[in-house]
């Protein structure tokens, strides 16, 4: 089995029994983001806070 199922195999399985398809659902979008944010910090596509303010005034 590839580590992604795996992983996801983990997480539903860490949920409470009551949980509803939309909060495993959720809680898999949350992991994967984080993962994608992780990757691109060790990437070096991340920006600092400073940046970030930056950015958003142009907004």
């Amino acid at each position: 089995m590839s580590a992604i199922k795996e992983q996801m195999i983990k997480i539903i399985s860490e949920q409470p029994e009551d949980s509803s398809f939309k909060e495993i659902l959720q809680e898999l979008s949350f992991t994967a983001m984080v993962n994608k944010g992780l990757k691109d910090s060790l990437r070096n596509k991340a920006i600092s806070t400073s940046q970030l303010k930056e950015e958003m005034k142009n907004w």
